[in-house]
């Protein structure tokens, strides 16, 4: 790397400062957490082309996810989010979080990164033809909402493609007052395992499970 090369990588990373300042300290009304950060780190290393993302909300995930791409200075996440009333919105209600997940992208510089698709994960399949590096699945947490995400997805996922789904440790913390009996992600997920998907699942923040296709793994041999 020559010396005009490093100092523009320089001047890159010094205009990341106050993005990551203000993703840091920022109140999204979340149940995903810190763990968010996760999706930052897969991001940052996968460098991908695509990333999808189904349920937006305010943004948190999104913005993570779009603050790695521009540090990556690659790659373009959709986020698919009906923004309307449903079972699964977070506190808050859902007639603010468009314009509160516009008012984010655009104060951290992400909107040139991160293109909004107002529709449910079904009308948003319809003539999908984009293969897919990393999806994060938070949408619709019945059994029948994840795996109708999974199904219209995941086909379109590459070779070493990842799939990252929130919300599935609940079934392991049933005290909690906020449990919900028709929460269908554990479920799902665990089926998925069942079928020879590998999943690796991190307890924080409700969870985090990684899933990669095809059923029994990757092969690492020729």
């Amino acid at each position: 790397m020559n010396i005009t090369e490093r100092l523009r990588y320089l001047r890159h990373h010094v205009t990341m400062v106050w993005p990551r300042y203000r993703l840091s300290t920022g109140d999204f009304r979340t149940g995903l957490g810190p763990s968010a950060w996760l999706l930052h780190g897969l991001v940052r290393s996968l460098r991908p082309d695509v990333v999808v993302e189904i349920g937006s909300a305010r943004g948190w995930s999104a913005c993570h996810i779009g603050l790695a791409l521009r540090e990556n200075v690659h790659g373009r996440l959709y986020a698919i989010d009906p923004h309307g009333d449903t079972a699964w919105n977070d506190s808050g209600g859902a007639d603010a979080s468009l314009p509160a997940l516009r008012r984010h992208l655009r104060a951290m510089g992400l909107e040139g990164y991160v293109e909004i698709i107002r529709a449910d994960s079904q009308a948003a399949a319809r003539g999908w033809n984009r293969r897919i590096d990393l999806i994060f699945i938070d949408g619709d947490h019945s059994y029948a909402g994840v795996k109708a995400d999974w199904d219209l997805f995941s086909p379109f996922l590459t070779a070493t493609g990842v799939a990252v789904f929130h919300d599935t440790t609940w079934e392991l913390h049933r005290d909690d007052p906020r449990y919900r009996a028709d929460m269908g992600v554990p479920r799902f997920v665990d089926d998925l395992r069942r079928q020879g998907f590998p999943v690796i699942t991190l307890d924080r923040d409700c969870g985090l499970s990684l899933v990669q296709a095809p059923a029994g793994g990757r092969p690492l041999l020729p």
